[in-house]
């Protein structure tokens, strides 16, 4: 095979990940874009589309507009809010006896959105009945928002210390 016409990149082979491991991609931002195969992050590297920026994590040399997750396109399901408020009280920080809150009530024209809903123990859902938090003198840990991306879960749970410097909190 003649190869000529190949323009090869001078990257040393010391740089370039394992072809067997994850690599985490970040945007040109630093922001986590996706999770790929080594073989996938050196084809980047070597088309000179990325660069190394540790063992296991490469950034994009150019901004990819990031679209919004899938998910949260969707109308939220129980396991999505579940899963999205980590099984806790929203309220409290309960784990146990969980139901799913209406942050304005429905009868007070509250909606099934992702930044309606969320998780309370029986015991502050009760509490609160027909009304506000804040009618209800409850506060809330955490304003319900659509999910993140996958990947951001992912590098958020990861115990790797390559990939947790890039978890951020939205």
């Amino acid at each position: 095979m003649l190869l000529s016409n190949v323009n090869f990149v001078e990257v040393r082979e010391t740089e370039l990940p394992r072809p067997d491991i994850n690599v985490l991609v970040l945007n040109f931002d630093y922001t986590p874009l996706n999770i790929v195969q080594g073989r996938r992050a050196i084809v980047l590297l070597l088309k000179e589309k990325a660069q190394v920026v540790s063992e296991s994590v490469i950034r994009l040399r150019t901004y990819v507009p990031l679209l919004i997750s899938r998910t949260a396109k969707e109308k939220p399901t129980k396991a999505a809010i579940y899963r999205r408020d980590n099984n806790t009280c929203q309220y409290c920080g309960s784990t146990r006896a969980l139901t799913i809150d209406h942050l304005v009530p429905r009868c007070k024209g509250g909606q099934d959105t992702w930044e309606n809903l969320l998780l309370a123990c029986s015991k502050c859902n009760t509490a609160k009945g027909h009304k506000t938090p804040e009618q209800a003198g409850l506060k809330l840990k955490r304003k319900p928002r659509p999910p993140l991306p996958k990947v951001v879960e992912i590098v958020q749970k990861s115990t790797d210390p390559e990939w947790s410097q890039f978890a951020y909190r939205c």
